[in-house]
C-alpha cells in the first residue's frame, strides 16, 4: 500500500505516490501562474490549481492504484472568498499581495492590547496578509464579490472540497483567524463583521475528512486527510519530531522552525498552538528561491547559468538584501525593498549571484536568531528541504553562513512527504509523529560550515542587518 501527498505551492502543485518507507514511487508537476494586474498586487486563479491537479494525477495514472489514503498541503496566507457552492467570487489573494497594508493599519488600531496580543501567534498586529485585511479590502473595493462571499478558504481547505465535496479547515494553517483555544476569534468581528462565521469547521490535520469522489481522476472511497498549510507538512517532510529539531524549508520563501518545550516565544517569529505534543517556532522570509529566480531574469540568464556563475565567484563585498517585495519574518515591514551593495569594478555576474544566495542566507540567520530565544534553546543543526535544497552550493552557503551543520533530506519536497505523513497519522498506520517520521524521513547529505568563512561571514551579517536599517526608511 502506498500514500498520495499533494502540495499545492506558490508556483506549482506537486503530487506524489509515496511508500511507506517515504521513498518515491512516482511524482508529477504542474506550474501555474501568479497575476499582478496592479502594482503591490498578487493573485491565481483557483481554476488553474484545479487544472494542474487533474494533469498530475492522470500523469501518476497507473501509480495511484496503490494508494490508501491521501494527504494534502497548501500555501497559505493565500486567501480565497467563495460563495455557498464553493465557486470562488474573485481570484484568490496570495501571501505576496501588500495592496491590504494601509486598511491593515487601521484594523489593529481596532483591537484591545489583550488581543494584539493574540493576533497570528503573538505577533500583535494585523498586517497586509492577515485574513481580516483581506476580507475588509474586498468590502471596500469589490463591493459585488463581498456581497455573494459566505465562505473564506484557505487554498487547501479549497481543494479538499472539490476532492471530497467537504469543506474543513484546520487550526495550524487558519492563521489569523483562530485563538489560542483553537476555535475562531472573536474578536474578528470587530474587525470585519460577520467575518467569524465564514471561517469552515476546524478540525485536527490528521483526521480524516472524507472519502473521495472520483473528481479530478482519483478512485472513489479514498479516505483524505484534513491536512494543513505546506510549511507545517514541510516541517514533518523535514523530520521536526522532538524539542530542538530545527527545519529551513528552502522554497519560494525560506521558513524556519524549531520545535521546543511547552512556552517561550519572541518577538517577529510565529509561536503555533500546540499539536500532538509538538510545540514549534517558526519565521516565514517574504523571498527565497524566488530572489534567486528574479537575479537570474534581471542578469539575463537562467536558474542553472547563475548557480553555475556563483560556484566560481571571487571573493567580494557585495552584499544582497533579498526584501524584494518587503519582508515577513522577523520585521513584518512591507515597505522593505531589495538591494544590491557594496559593488566595486571587480563585480561581476558571478558575485553578484554569490551575494543572492548569501543574501538569502543572512535573511534565514535574522529569522534563526529569534527562534532560538522564542524556544530557548540553540539548534544544533537543522534540516533543510525544499527547491532551494536541491543546489549543494546553497546549501554550503547556509550551512556557512547560519554556522550550523544541514542535512539535506532525501525527498527534498518535503511538502509532499509530509502530506503523506498526515495522511498515514490519519487512516492509523502509526502511533504518533515521531514513529512515521523515524520511518519516512531520510537524510541525502550533510553539509558543515566552513571555518575559513566564519570571520568574513560574521562581518557580512554585520553589515547586511546595519544596511537593512539604514536604508528602510527612504522606502516607507
Amino acid at each position: 500500500m502506498t500514500l498520495l501527498g499533494i502540495d499545492l505551492g506558490t508556483t506549482s502543485v506537486k503530487a506524489a505516490v509515496l511508500a511507506a518507507d517515504g521513498t518515491r514511487v512516482a511524482a508529477a508537476t504542474r506550474r501555474h501562474r501568479t497575476h499582478r494586474p496592479a502594482p503591490g498586487h498578487a493573485e491565481q486563479d483557483p481554476a488553474d490549481w484545479w487544472s494542474g491537479l487533474c494533469d498530475a494525477l492522470a500523469e501518476l495514472g497507473p501509480a495511484l492504484s496503490g494508494v490508501h489514503a491521501v494527504g494534502l498541503c497548501a500555501q497559505v496566507n493565500t486567501h480565497l472568498f467563495t460563495d455557498g457552492d464553493g465557486t470562488p467570487v474573485y481570484p484568490a489573494i496570495t501571501w505576496q499581495d501588500g495592496r491590504c497594508a494601509a486598511v491593515a493599519a487601521s484594523l489593529t488600531d481596532r483591537l484591545s492590547p489583550a488581543d494584539r496580543a493574540r493576533v497570528r501567534g503573538g505577533l500583535g498586529t494585523v498586517d497586509a496578509s492577515h485574513p481580516a485585511a483581506r476580507a475588509a479590502w474586498l468590502a471596500a473595493h469589490r463591493p459585488a464579490a463581498w456581497a455573494r462571499a459566505t465562505r473564506l478558504l484557505a487554498p487547501k481547505d479549497w481543494l479538499l472540497a472539490r476532492l471530497t465535496g467537504t469543506a474543513i479547515a484546520d487550526p495550524l494553517s487558519s492563521i489569523g483567524l483562530v485563538g489560542p483555544d483553537g476555535t475562531p476569534a472573536g474578536w474578528l468581528d470587530l474587525l470585519v463583521p460577520g467575518l467569524r462565521a465564514m471561517v469552515p469547521p476546524l478540525a485536527d490535520p490528521a483526521t480524516v475528512a472524507g472519502e473521495t469522489t472520483g473528481a479530478g481522476g482519483l478512485p472513489a472511497g479514498l479516505p483524505v486527510a484534513v491536512g494543513t498549510m505546506d510549511a507545517w507538512a514541510a516541517l514533518l517532510g523535514g523530520g521536526i519530531a522532538a524539542p530542538g529539531d530545527a527545519v529551513d524549508v528552502a522554497g519560494t520563501s525560506e521558513v524556519l522552525a524549531v520545535a521546543a518545550e511547552p512556552g517561550g516565544g519572541a518577538p517577529g517569529v510565529v509561536s503555533f498552538p500546540p499539536w500532538r505534543g509538538l510545540h514549534v517556532h517558526a519565521g516565514p522570509t517574504q523571498a527565497g528561491g524566488d530572489a534567486l529566480v528574479w537575479a537570474a531574469a534581471a542578469l539575463g540568464t537562467d536558474v542553472a547559468g547563475l548557480l553555475g556563475a556563483a560556484g566560481a565567484a571571487r571573493p567580494d563585498r557585495a552584499l544582497f538584501l533579498p526584501q524584494l517585495a518587503g519582508e515577513r519574518a522577523p520585521l513584518w515591514d512591507p515597505s522593505l525593498r531589495g538591494h544590491w551593495l557594496g559593488l566595486g569594478p571587480d563585480t561581476g555576474t558571478a558575485e553578484l549571484g554569490r551575494a543572492v544566495l548569501e543574501g538569502v542566507a543572512h535573511a534565514a540567520r535574522h529569522v534563526l536568531e529569534p527562534l532560538e530565544a522564542a524556544a530557548r534553546l540553540r539548534a544544533g543543526s537543522l534540516a533543510v528541504c525544499g527547491g532551494g535544497a536541491s543546489s549543494d552550493l546553497w546549501c554550503q552557503v547556509k550551512a556557512d553562513v547560519l554556522d550550523r551543520p544541514l542535512r539535506r533530506t532525501a525527498e527534498t519536497d518535503a511538502g509532499v512527504l509530509g502530506a503523506a505523513v498526515l495522511a498515514a497519522l490519519a487512516v492509523g498506520d502509526a502511533a504518533g509523529v515521531g514513529e512515521l517520521v523515524a520511518a519516512m524521513v531520510r537524510v541525502d547529505r550533510e553539509f558543515v560550515p566552513d571555518p575559513r568563512e566564519r570571520a568574513r561571514l560574521d562581518d557580512a551579517h554585520g553589515r547586511y542587518r546595519a544596511a537593512q536599517a539604514a536604508l528602510a526608511p527612504l522606502f516607507r
